[in-house]
């Protein structure tokens, strides 16, 4: 079940969440996830440019926190595919580099991806076409860069990927991120409840609903739910309901969330604002598709 008026960076974020699991699967049979690959798609324009970077200079390259590039890059490289020496300069700091097999599965990968963002946004006509260098603009605007399309691919010439969608949603899930924390929630005891709050239904019905938007796999839905429930945020029984008290929470997370993207999103054209709509809608039904066939 659909939420009723999704917000716009909600929309962002649960496109965002059907692209990684897309880009998960398309990767896998070469050994590689979706965050091990856009650190070695990165890694690969950078080196291609002439540049061995930090581990920080790719963290802020790929938008992930040091630590975890640091994981990453651990991983890769005793997977072989990945170089890790220590930076001349400063020794406390090491330098990226692909070696010969990274160089060979990063390309088989960008192939494949490239492929997967064209079935994408193939109802849009395509990577190169308008209504995709539009939703990019509107991406970017979103998130503060120039949407002039000087911004240079790391792999290819695309109009848009994984990573704006990422940057995007993880910059809007931020704002729901603080008015959660102050409630101890997180974003998936939101998603239950919200979801609960839309309409009462049985246990194993909102466990596959939820486990259907990538939020969460269903046994962490359901321990969700057991533990909202243990809580007294939700009644127990054959149809599971929202207590008045946890209704009016989030009927109140909810306008301050509305509230918050009202200001996220000031001064942004209603049209922009429309296109961006009908693109990421279109994406996400077509990442669904696609995900049901790999």
């Amino acid at each position: 079940m659909r939420l009723k008026n999704p917000t716009t960076g909600h929309l962002v974020w649960r496109l965002s969440m059907k692209w990684r699991a897309a880009v998960d699967r398309t990767v896998r049979p070469l050994g590689l996830t979706h965050a091990q690959y856009s650190l070695l798609a990165t890694l690969t324009g950078l080196v291609v440019r002439g540049v061995r970077p930090s581990q920080r200079e790719l963290a802020d390259h790929t938008g992930l926190e040091p630590l975890h590039v640091s994981k990453l890059a651990r991983a890769l490289e005793q997977a072989g595919l990945v170089t890790r020496p220590a930076d001349p300069d400063d020794p406390r700091a090491v330098r990226l580099d692909l070696t010969a097999r990274g160089h060979e599965v990063i390309t088989e990968a960008i192939t494949l991806v490239r492929d997967l963002h064209e079935e994408l946004t193939a109802n849009l006509g395509g990577t190169r076409s308008a209504g995709t260098r539009q939703f990019r603009d509107t991406l970017q605007t979103l998130l503060g860069d120039d949407p002039t399309g000087s911004e240079k691919t790391m792999t290819t010439a695309r109009a848009v990927g994984g990573r704006d969608l990422n940057l995007a949603a993880a910059a809007s899930r931020s704002l729901l991120t603080t008015l959660l924390d102050r409630e101890g929630l997180d974003f998936t005891d939101y998603v239950v409840l919200r979801t609960v709050a839309n309409g009462a239904q049985p246990a194993d019905t909102l466990v596959e609903t939820i486990a259907a938007t990538a939020v969460a796999p269903a046994e962490v839905v359901r321990s969700v739910l057991d533990r909202l429930t243990t809580a007294g945020r939700l009644t127990a029984g054959d149809v599971i309901d929202v207590t008045p008290a946890t209704r009016d929470l989030v009927e109140r997370l909810t306008a301050d969330s509305t509230a918050a993207g009202d200001r996220l999103f000031a001064g942004i054209a209603p049209a922009d604002l429309e296109a961006a709509k009908r693109v990421l809608d279109t994406v996400t039904a077509r990442a669904g598709e696609i995900r049901a066939q790999l």
